[in-house]
């Protein structure tokens, strides 16, 4: 059975397991960083107690905004791929915004990742040219 709940630190083995397969790159994080970060809603799905997917919402102020989400990270398990999964774990990513009254959710996604852009747009996220700049602090990005 597909539940969802919050990311505990027991998570960390099966978390950046499945992150291999979002990406090539290794991953450096503290899971009880993210855990305990008042901002950082972190979510996974489990399929009778298996890790199959995550998605972080990460909330922060903005002051011409009030509170922003940016969602991150969002990962299900190939295996689960195509049965409507990714739209219930973004879902459920929007109705904690909702919850928190926030009134932007912003994400960025490659232009080759064309299921999951299509899947955003299926959500009501549209694309917009923001001229998004990024600088990478001793290349740590």
């Amino acid at each position: 059975m597909i539940s969802f709940r919050y990311l505990q630190v027991k998570d960390d083995g099966e978390i950046r397991k499945l992150f291999t397969q979002l990406t090539k790159n290794p991953v450096d994080f503290d899971v009880e960083f993210l855990v305990n970060h008042k901002f950082a809603y972190c979510r996974v799905m489990e399929d009778d107690g298996r890790i199959i997917g995550f998605a972080a919402l990460i909330v922060h102020p903005v002051p011409t905004k009030g509170l922003v989400a940016r969602v991150e990270d969002v990962v299900l398990d190939k295996e689960y791929r195509g049965r409507g999964l990714g739209k219930k774990i973004m879902e459920d990513l929007i109705e904690i915004a909702k919850s928190l009254k926030i009134q932007i959710i912003i994400l960025t996604s490659n232009p080759k990742r064309i299921p999951a852009r299509n899947l955003y747009e299926s959500l009501g996220f549209n694309l917009i040219d923001t001229g998004v700049f990024l600088l990478k602090i001793d290349n740590q990005y």
